[in-house]
């Protein structure tokens, strides 16, 4: 019965405050939909609301957000502009509750994608959620920065090493013990791959996870190997083997390895490395299978 009167008064409470808010907006040029928020009037008019306050503000974000989704009866979408501006609006929420996790979660999951053309966005997102970590234990945070890195920025090292802070949080997905080494190599860091996949395996104790490792790093082995044979070969030749054929013929290989997964490995001419046409998943038969 207490929580339900607390519940009645904080609605109650919310109306003059969102009220009081509002007023605080600032003029906007044109026809724009998204007004700028400043963290400093705001708490300079309510010093002991800020929770409350982050509340009110995230509650109108998504409202606003919402309608630019469904856009049923708006004339046109956000503007790049104003998606700058509701990011700039989730800041001022998170720095009035740093506790507060939903509005994190909304900048990786989705402004994040608005904002992708700006990389000084992009890396004012990371900050944000670097920030957030500070405060709040959830494996998401890290996931989304090394998302970022990895996939707007394009530093899959980088990347790696946040995913890998993601990986050993509580509640955490087991796909990212495959994808951390899987960056690496990608990034031609083999031998951190095949370190990185080798001390988890020491630590893993689910026996799916196992057997999916165990065959991720054999294949890291084999790509490492590989590509210092091909190092060697260009050290000797001044020139990219044209084949790993090459590679057995001048005795830098004994044979060509099978591929776990079932791909191929090649000599990717254009960057010189070897890599395998499986990109380490599996390659599903193109041969029904005997029953």
């Amino acid at each position: 019965m207490k929580r339900l009167v607390l519940a009645f008064f904080l609605i109650a409470l919310s109306y003059p405050v969102m009220e009081k808010a509002t007023s605080l907006q600032p003029k906007v040029e044109g026809d724009s939909k998204v007004y700028s928020y400043s963290y400093e009037r705001l708490i300079l008019t309510f010093p002991t609301l800020k929770p409350l306050i982050s509340d009110v503000l995230y509650m109108q974000t998504c409202y606003l957000t919402g309608n630019d989704i469904f856009n049923q009866w708006r004339e046109r979408k956000f503007s790049k502009e104003e998606w700058e501006t509701n990011f700039h609006n989730v800041k001022v929420i998170t720095k009035l509750d740093p506790y507060y996790f939903d509005p994190y979660y909304f900048t990786g999951s989705y402004i994040l994608w608005r904002i992708k053309d700006k990389k000084e966005f992009l890396h004012e997102v990371n900050i944000t959620l670097e920030r957030g970590m500070k405060y709040i234990d959830d494996w998401r945070l890290p996931f989304f920065i090394g998302f970022n890195y990895f996939y707007f920025l394009g530093d899959k090292v980088k990347g790696a090493q946040y995913l890998k802070k993601a990986s050993d949080m509580e509640g955490a997905p087991y796909y990212l013990k495959l994808l951390i080494p899987r960056l690496y190599a990608q990034s031609g860091k083999y031998q951190l791959a095949v370190i990185e996949t080798a001390q988890e395996l020491k630590r893993v104790k689910n026996e799916v996870l196992r057997k999916q490792l165990e065959r991720r790093l054999k294949v890291l082995i084999y790509l490492r190997d590989l590509n210092l044979a091909l190092e060697k070969f260009r050290k000797v030749y001044r020139r990219c083997p044209n084949s790993l054929d090459e590679l057995v013929d001048k005795g830098f290989i004994s044979k060509v390895p099978e591929d776990p997964y079932g791909g191929k490995f090649y000599v990717d001419r254009q960057k010189c490395t070897v890599w395998t046409t499986s990109n380490l998943r599996p390659v599903k038969s193109s041969t029904p299978s005997s029953q």
